[in-house]
């Protein structure tokens, strides 16, 4: 059992051929394909690979590409889970379930939607913006005041790259900060958003309506966007209804936690 890893500059055509198009979470896959993120490649032979496996370093989503054999797929993980806990997503008919280690921690399940018309349909949240708020889009200095903008700001190197690669957008009173919406990198001119409310301002309509700006934002520059959440995160997945996305995907989750 041959396993290498390789640097994003390693990568080949050939190897990206190996993998699927159509993965649940898309960019996380192709962004560190494309080296757009940071992540971590194996394969048997960097230049006539037979199979491939990439994790991303943000939530450790792996994804299997060709033919890896499950003695391989094991050893992997297990190598993996010594740095950090290991998410593998896979559609609800995967064959691939099979490939995968029986001992699973944990087994979720989660909704990617996707085909939302674009210029369509968020004219009523960008004009609901309550009377004593305002909409901004994130600069350096709103951005580490956000639930998640320090990670992302962190994870992405520093304020500089963070600026050319994400956005933010933020709905406040006064300096407080109600709910935030934000993308990371792009990949092929897609990305995923995600949206914070702080648990006080929940229930309100704040999360649709800062999300919205936000995807306004990205197809006026000719982006597209897909969401996707637990299943169980109703509100959420409320969320990406009310934006008008009209295709929905479930698939599951399988965790294993790092070892200690």
């Amino acid at each position: 059992m041959t396993i290498q890893q390789i640097q994003a500059n390693d990568v080949t055509a050939t190897y990206r051929a190996l993998f699927r198009t159509d993965e649940p979470h898309p960019t996380r896959l192709r962004s560190v394909l494309t080296g757009v993120t940071e992540g971590k490649l194996f394969t048997d032979d960097p230049l006539n690979p037979t199979w491939g496996i990439v994790q991303e370093s943000f939530d450790g989503c792996i994804y299997l590409g060709g033919t890896p054999e499950p003695a391989t797929i094991v050893s992997v993980i297990a190598n993996l889970r010594r740095e950090c806990m290991v998410l593998a997503p896979l559609w609800l008919n995967d064959p691939r379930r099979d490939l995968l280690p029986n001992a699973v921690g944990e087994e979720s399940f989660s909704i990617d939607f996707y085909d939302r018309p674009l210029g369509e349909g968020l004219v009523p949240y960008l004009h609901a913006v309550p009377a004593d708020c305002t909409i901004r889009r994130a600069d350096r200095e709103l951005i580490m005041r956000t639930e998640w903008g320090p990670g992302d700001v962190d994870h992405h190197g520093g304020l500089d790259a963070w600026e050319q690669q994400c956005i933010c957008f933020c709905l406040l009173r006064g300096e407080e900060i109600l709910s935030e919406a934000s993308v990371g990198p792009g990949v092929d001119r897609l990305r995923e958003p995600g949206v914070f409310t702080q648990e006080a301002h929940r229930g309100k309509g704040y999360g649709t309506l800062v999300a919205a700006h936000l995807i306004h934002h990205l197809e006026a520059l000719g982006e597209s966007t897909y969401w996707s959440c637990d299943s169980e995160n109703y509100a959420s997945a409320g969320i990406g209804r009310k934006l008008g996305y009209r295709v929905e995907k479930g698939f599951r989750v399988l965790a294993w936690s790092k070892v200690s």
